[in-house]
């Protein structure tokens, strides 16, 4: 295949220069950027050559073979729907819009002219998400019980000290706060190691920050999937300014016949710690598994595991094929995510459509 010519609408989109830094590491497979951008400082950051004010224009003059959608979650869903009425395959950064009743019409557009999209819910990807994934179906664990999952990283205060990540925390703008924003990776990544859905959510949120905020920067959710499994999530804005890491992250399964803990699951190095009785595992029902990512300080993430993600993404996206982390994945975080916000507001149990 020959280097891609490159789409990318904005980047008002938290990963933006960081999405730019990752494709400009495969020559081989990106070519040309077009980039669609107004404000002079954000041009000269991007490094782009080639600059249009406008998306319609980009799409006009450059018929770009995919395109990012690095924008606001806001301001996402017009140039998404150009792109799919212009053949054009696209990515939207997570949490791809503010509403799912926006993503639905995207996903509308995208199967009326039969478009492919993508985002980067890059957690899927993982080799211990695919391995837990794999072990389940297996029923290594036994029939899955219960599972927790934990995100707690840096406080609202600190986030808001970088102009790239302020929008976030304007709820016109982004749609909710850190449970949209970060924990919509866990609400993926369970979905994707069960293979299961969600049938219904219970939540509390709180706001504690003193800065400049109207979302909550502390979540706590009970999902309920389906064949009885319960889950919780955890998420918070929380760390002071000045600590080494900048995450607490986990992923816990339970089952009647064995248990893992995934540790960090944002990280170089994490570990999979597994106990199992079922079959050959019996012999020796405890392991602990220890990966090591090889980093890339110029990637999304730091690692290459993003450059491996964002090569296979798009290549699949312009042969017309699905990713493992497409329009419907990220709709139904995106439903859950909603739901849990309801029950904050109700105070009660809401079931999720069928």
């Amino acid at each position: 295949m020959e280097p891609l010519r490159i789409g990318f609408i904005g980047t008002t989109s938290p990963h933006s220069f960081m999405f730019l830094d990752t494709l400009r590491l495969m020559p081989e497979t990106v070519g040309r950027i077009a980039l669609v951008e107004i404000d002079p400082t954000r041009i000269e950051k991007s490094g782009c050559e080639y600059v249009y004010n406008t998306y319609e224009d980009m799409l006009y003059a450059e018929r770009p073979q995919l395109c990012f959608i690095m924008l606001r979650a806001d301001e996402a869903e017009d140039p998404a729907l150009r792109c799919a009425e212009n053949s054009v395959p696209f990515v939207l950064d997570k949490h791809c819009s503010r509403s799912a009743e926006s993503l639905r019409r995207i996903l509308d557009a995208c199967e009326s002219h039969q478009v492919k999209m993508a985002t980067g819910y890059m957690w899927r990807y993982s080799p211990i998400a695919r391995q837990l994934r794999a072990w389940v179906a297996a029923g290594m664990f036994g029939r899955p019980f219960c599972f927790d999952m934990r995100m707690v990283t840096t406080s609202a205060e600190v986030r808001l000290a970088d102009e790239q990540f302020a929008w976030l925390f304007e709820r016109d703008k982004s749609g909710g706060g850190i449970l949209l924003w970060l924990g919509c990776h866990y609400i993926d990544v369970a979905r994707f190691i069960l293979q299961k859905e969600a049938v219904a959510v219970s939540a509390v949120t709180s706001r504690l920050t003193t800065a400049a905020s109207d979302v909550e920067d502390v979540a706590s959710v009970s999902l309920q999937f389906e064949d009885g499994i319960v889950g919780t999530l955890h998420c918070a804005y929380v760390m002071p300014k000045g600590f080494r890491d900048n995450y607490d992250t986990a992923f816990c399964l339970w089952g009647s016949e064995g248990d893992a803990v995934w540790t960090p699951t944002i990280g170089l190095d994490p570990t999979l710690r597994v106990r199992s009785l079922h079959g050959e595992m019996a012999r020796c029902p405890e392991r602990t598994i220890h990966y090591q990512d090889v980093p890339e300080p110029k990637a999304y993430c730091g690692t290459q595991l993003a450059v491996h993600f964002f090569r296979d993404m798009m290549t699949s996206l312009v042969e017309g094929r699905d990713f493992v982390c497409g329009g419907r994945d990220a709709l139904k975080a995106l439903e859950i995510c909603e739901a849990a916000y309801q029950s904050a507001e109700s105070g009660r149990r809401v079931e999720l459509p069928r």
